[in-house]
């Protein structure tokens, strides 16, 4: 519509240049266009419009009644836009960016799943997430916040405890009433376990560490990625080791239940970890606090739901 009333919007913005300093002249500097240029513009305006804006002076000039009124629609106009350019400058300059490295295990089946949650507490920031293997848990650089298994060993490091690592076998609902516990299998059906190639804690192990010998003849299938493991039973293909600070959601939400009665605590436990080089930045302290209150939640939930099913021990 506003295309077929004027000649272009370079012709309404250098009207309202002029009307706003009252000289052609003056115009022009602030353009840094010639004098003459300024007057076609405004005269093209003016045989395109089909009125004066104008009363010409020699070299003084007069806005008009018509021009007075575009001038103030003019003005209020581009300093709506004016306005809102700087408030959106002004909140993109706001953002804060945070960096935090986690598995992708943790990634895929622990924040996704709070992602709203996340959003609705810190609208103001973006995320990075540094993902990392069962194999590859090093300390990543130009990382605010890193969870995982810390060490002793880890210097200039910041430490906040996150989860106990604790380990269950865990498997979808529809595998479990089609093929049974571990404790109880349904005769004539043979379990499948499901791996990781690079998890830190075989399924043999826990075999072990619950009393279990071996599941006889049981297939398997391995994934190179242990989040694909998790993924596999999800969609009932077997039975796979789970991390409870990892897994937690889907426990709770019963997309996952356990497959034995009992939970293996390793003595180790999950950290969230900041270089102690450089000071925290405060949103990075709050999203900090905020992942050790949802895993806090986690835990109290996770705890009631296997509570009555199951047995925590510790391996020799």
């Amino acid at each position: 519509m506003l295309r077929r009333q004027v000649p272009s919007t370079n012709s309404l913005f250098t009207f309202e240049i002029v009307a706003r300093l009252g000289s052609f002249s003056a115009a022009a500097k602030e353009l840094n266009v010639t004098q003459p240029a300024i007057s076609r513009a405004i005269s093209g305006l003016e045989t395109h419009l089909g009125y004066s804006l104008f009363h010409r002076r020699g070299r003084w000039i007069e806005m008009t009644q018509n021009g007075d009124r575009l001038f103030r629609a003019t003005s209020t106009a581009f300093n709506t836009v004016s306005e809102t350019l700087r408030e959106i400058g002004h909140q993109n300059e706001s953002q804060d960016t945070v960096s935090i490295s986690m598995s992708t295990t943790s990634v895929n089946h622990w924040f996704l799943p709070r992602m709203r949650r996340f959003k609705m507490n810190f609208p103001a920031v973006n995320l990075t997430f540094q993902m990392f293997n069962a194999g590859n848990d090093g300390i990543a650089k130009d990382v605010d916040l890193w969870v995982r298994l810390s060490s002793p060993d880890d210097v200039n490091m910041h430490r906040w405890p996150f989860a106990d690592e604790r380990i269950l076998a865990l498997c979808s609902p529809g595998y479990l009433a089609e093929y049974g516990s571990l404790d109880h299998p349904i005769k004539g059906r043979l379990h499948t376990a499901l791996d990781g190639a690079q998890q830190r804690y075989s399924l043999e192990e826990y075999l072990h560490a619950t009393g279990r010998v071996t599941l006889g003849n049981q297939r398997s299938f391995r994934f190179s990625d242990f989040a694909t493991t998790i993924q596999a039973a999800l969609q009932g293909q077997g039975i796979a080791l789970a991390w409870a600070s990892e897994t937690s959601h889907q426990i709770i939400a019963g997309n996952l239940v356990p497959a034995c009665t009992q939970v293996v605590k390793t003595g180790r436990r999950h950290h969230i970890l900041a270089s102690n080089l450089t000071p925290m930045r405060a949103v990075v302290e709050d999203i900090r606090d905020w992942l050790i209150k949802e895993m806090r939640n986690d835990m109290e939930e996770i705890n009631n739901v296997l509570r009555a099913r199951l047995t925590e021990i510790s391996p020799q």
